[in-house]
């Protein structure tokens, strides 16, 4: 290796000598000749030995400097491994808890030597160790901290007063660790080993914390599907009225978050009423609604069976209004009458949709007459009434079917839900309610159903099919 001193270390000005290349053996050989006594054999150039003097203190320089970082490498790992045992001692039993939070906080304090500690959750202040006399002021020093350098892991503001780091953890909110001392104790660039392990040791903490919440979720999701389901078939039955003049189909499938769909049969002496509907909403709480609104429809249908369509439909909305109004939700239903004998139809649509009627081969959709049921009270509902005969049928379905979307997100709609009953309309009601369901299945090509898919039809052929 070849050595080239600097001339700042060449020693005396007077010296004019152009410094040259020295290696390591050739300062060694000059300073023994130099330290020996013998004048013969000192070196014939006061410069060489200059330079030899040069390179030895070079050399020492680069130690001291290699020392000096060599101690804070140690003490900054000193400092680590202290902060790590003493974080380890805190009892993490219950890591999905706050309190585990509150004692890596409160540690935090200690290990930093900080007035204060504030740990805060998307510029909230979550938990907080030390002096709280100025909470306030250090948590707005905290957040103008973060906005000014929202995508620093680690950064020191109030003239070095104040360390905020950046949690890296998947949550879903975004959370911060500031730590404070006075003024005139300064955070120093050994302090940050420190407060990295605590950092790492909160982050993981809040990601047990943000790993139990999710999981807790999911399993009330999953127990809620359960008695949804569990109450939607308790409730929804596939026994459909005997008849032999009307051909009949139903059914209702529910998606992975059961929603609120249903249907309802009764009978009358020479007539078959029925209902669709939808509560709005998903999961137990939807469920909840339907299973009351099926059980209304039912003793409806029993106690005012030869009553006309208006006053069961007051009777139904007398009965459910004030619950629908108290739990902020709304229902949107078809309630009618078919009769057995001539096929006369009467319904009153309260904001339900797709309701159809096809008619000589196209399709004619019943608009709504009223706003959906726990919206506006005691409304005059209008009446669409028509006859069912020979390939005629009323086709009624729920928002899940026309909603279904496709892999590129799109929707199967109305057009094609009409089209599909036009198409199909000659053929028996069961087909028809068949066809449709695979129709929509066919276009969803594995999309998961977002919603019920709920499917009545009826038919007048003259003798059932």
């Amino acid at each position: 290796m070849t050595f080239i001193p600097q001339p700042s270390r060449l020693g005396h000005p007077e010296h004019a000598d152009a410094p040259q290349p020295v290696s390591a053996d050739e300062a060694i050989e000059l300073l023994l000749t130099l330290a020996s006594r013998n004048p013969h054999s000192r070196p014939r150039s006061s410069a060489a030995a200059h330079r030899a003097a040069a390179l030895v203190r070079d050399t020492i320089g680069g130690l001291e400097s290699l020392q000096v970082a060599l101690t804070e490498a140690l003490v900054a790992s000193q400092d680590r491994l202290l902060a790590m045992k003493a974080l380890a001692k805190v009892n993490f039993r219950g890591l999905a808890s706050d309190e585990a939070i509150s004692q890596l906080v409160e540690k935090a304090l200690v290990l930093t030597d900080t007035s204060a500690v504030l740990l805060l959750e998307a510029n909230r202040v979550a938990a907080a160790a030390g002096e709280t006399s100025e909470l306030e002021t250090w948590a707005e020093v905290a957040r103008q901290g973060i906005a000014r350098a929202p995508d620093e892991l680690l950064r020191t503001v109030a003239g070095d007063s104040a360390i905020i780091g950046t949690l890296d953890i998947d949550t879903t909110s975004t959370w911060h660790v500031a730590y404070f001392r006075p003024v005139d104790r300064p955070f120093a660039t050994t302090d940050i080993p420190l407060v990295e392990a605590i950092n790492s040791a909160l982050g993981v903490v809040l990601a047990f914390n943000e790993l139990h919440r999710r999981e807790q979720a999911r399993a009330t999701v999953a127990r809620e599907h359960e008695l949804a389901s569990v109450l939607a078939q308790s409730v929804i039955t596939d026994e459909l009225p005997a008849s032999e003049t009307l051909d009949i189909f139903a059914r209702a499938t529910p998606a992975a978050l059961t929603g609120g769909d249903f249907y309802v049969f009764g009978q009358a002496n020479d007539a078959i009423w029925f209902t669709v509907g939808d509560v709005a909403g998903k999961g137990l709480p939807a469920a909840m609604l339907m299973t009351r609104a099926v059980t209304v429809c039912r003793n409806t249908f029993l106690a005012h069976r030869n009553e006309s369509v208006i006053d069961a439909f007051t009777h139904i909305e007398d009965e459910l209004f004030d619950y629908l109004d108290d739990a902020g939700v709304f229902i949107t239903l078809t309630v009618g009458t078919v009769e057995e004998g001539s096929g006369a139809v009467s319904l009153v649509n309260a904001g339900h949709s797709p309701v159809v009627y096809v008619h000589d081969g196209l399709a004619h959709p019943v608009p709504a007459s009223l706003p959906p049921m726990g919206i506006v009270r005691r409304r005059v509902p209008g009446i669409s009434t028509f006859t069912l005969s020979g390939e005629d049928c009323l086709i009624m379905g729920s928002d899940g079917l026309v909603e279904q979307a496709d892999p590129k997100d799109v929707m199967f709609g109305y057009d094609r839900f009409n089209a599909l009953c036009q198409n199909t309309h000659a053929l028996p009601a069961s087909r028809i309610g068949n066809t449709v369901f695979e129709a929509v299945a066919a276009f969803a090509a594995g999309t998961q159903a977002s919603d019920d898919s709920t499917l009545v039809v009826l038919k007048h052929p003259g003798v059932a099919s």
